[in-house]
């Protein structure tokens, strides 16, 4: 099964960017410079930014000086403060239910598959949101 890239290319941006700022290497980093340390096209850089930032997750500063910091530690950030910062709250399963055709069951054939996947996105969300950045980290 595979999700989004998205999600992982933002945990890796947050990483390299407390790895930076933990070293003193640099106070803020570009969208340019992120792109090129971590092959990551430059268009797809500023959307992960872009949805970081609305998320809280980092703070920017426009300029020649400017760039991108944490908003806070990595201890305080989530696995799944990063998924849906990225996946807006989206449903991670997209169901198929128009059918051409009646069918007895069908009806509750459909409710019994929705609120199977929908526990099991509930569970995916519960064991990301145990995970914190630092945790990958230790």
């Amino acid at each position: 099964m595979a999700y989004p890239t998205a999600t992982f290319q933002a945990v890796s941006v947050l990483l390299f960017i407390h790895f930076k700022s933990e070293g003193g290497c640099v106070d803020y980093l570009s969208a340019k410079k992120l792109s090129e340390m971590l092959n990551i096209p430059a268009p797809t850089v500023v959307k992960v930014l872009n949805r970081l930032n609305a998320a809280g997750l980092i703070t920017t500063k426009e300029g020649a000086k400017g760039g991108t910091l944490l908003a806070r530690p990595i201890s305080e950030i989530t696995f799944l403060d990063v998924f849906n910062a990225m996946e807006h709250g989206k449903q991670l399963f997209k169901v198929h239910t128009e059918f051409n055709f009646e069918y007895e069951y069908l009806d509750r054939i459909k409710e019994k598959a929705m609120r199977c996947l929908t526990d099991a996105e509930d569970s995916m969300r519960s064991s990301l949101d145990k995970v914190t950045l630092l945790d990958l980290l230790e």
